[in-house]
């Protein structure tokens, strides 16, 4: 069917009719409101030079990750994190992109099994972020909290994650060799409630020094060309434990691991676009673990994995 889209806009063109730039509404900081589209344009073109900002006494390390970007058409909201747009953490994955096809616009995802996340009529990108976290004391994390839109929230020990979940493993290419992870499927992990409506929501993970990652929950889903190789190891034959806490996140894909989370403390899974109360649930649930976590160090005066 896109072949024959293709076909059709050639055909166009090589009857001299004149290209048609669509105007595409975009919001956030730092980008244009309002622009001109012709042709294919990849979508972090348009919205990669938003302005990320962190405020004093936040953890701003790699800002950028914190942020999304909401795209709206007639077939609803799809959401792709500007981590896994940014070529300098995305990895490998072909880039999305929005498409002038004579008097519309289309978000695009070429990626394999990925057409679920596409876009028709194409109306705005707006740009979001979650709240900055304030920095964490860091040190080894010795549970991982599953909170939101979730079917089995709760704290996660490494007794419970070898309990809970059949172990698998993925191999990931390092220098000199292999590092086998043993672990959980990060999609099996989090087990979302509604995953009908992943297209639309986000994960936020965070570590215990306040290290903050946004990720959509349709670029783990593998009904929408997810990585079924997304993980959340708790061993691994290279050396990453017990230094990385209880559990991590690795992305095989992911080209510089800057949304690979170590000492993993908290997983969020929430609607991209959320109720201002939501965001304050959210950080009184952060700062309540953070909390928790300070007390089982001054009380037992070591970092210990449980």
């Amino acid at each position: 069917m896109r072949a024959f889209q293709v076909g059709l806009a050639i055909a166009a063109l090589a009857f001299s009719v004149p290209a048609k730039a669509d105007t595409l509404d975009i919001l956030g900081d730092g980008i244009s409101g309002d622009v001109s589209i012709t042709g294919d344009t990849s979508l972090w073109s348009l919205v990669g030079g938003v302005t990320t900002t962190t405020p004093d006494g936040d953890n701003g390390k790699n800002a950028i990750l914190r942020y999304y970007v909401v795209a709206s058409g007639s077939n609803g909201t799809s959401v792709f994190s500007l981590g896994e747009l940014n070529p300098s953490f995305g990895g490998t994955n072909a880039a999305p992109f929005v498409s002038d096809s004579g008097g519309s616009l289309s978000l695009i995802d070429p990626n394999a099994g990925a057409s679920g996340r596409d876009v028709s009529n194409l109306t705005s990108l707006q740009v979001l972020s979650a709240p900055a976290l304030p920095s964490g004391a860091g040190g080894v994390s010795s549970a991982v909290q599953l909170t939101g839109l979730v079917n089995n929230p709760g704290s996660y020990t490494l007794g419970k994650l070898q309990s809970s979940f059949t172990p698998s493993q993925v191999n990931v290419p390092i220098t000199g060799g292999i590092d086998t992870y043993t672990g959980v499927p990060l999609w099996s992990f989090i087990n979302p409630s509604n995953a009908a409506d992943a297209k639309s929501q986000i994960v936020i993970t965070a570590g215990t020094d306040g290290y903050e990652i946004v990720l959509s929950l349709a670029e783990l889903d593998p009904f929408l060309g997810g990585n079924p190789q997304d993980f959340l190891p708790y061993a691994d034959t290279a050396g990453d434990f017990p230094a990385d806490g209880i559990a991590r996140t690795i992305l095989p894909l992911d080209s510089k691991h800057g949304r690979w989370e170590s000492n993993l403390d908290f997983i969020e899974v929430t609607d991209a676009v959320p109720e201002p109360a939501t965001w304050a649930m959210m950080l009184l649930g952060f700062a309540g673990i953070g909390f928790m976590a300070y007390r089982r160090r001054y009380n037992s005066g070591t970092l210990g994995v449980a």
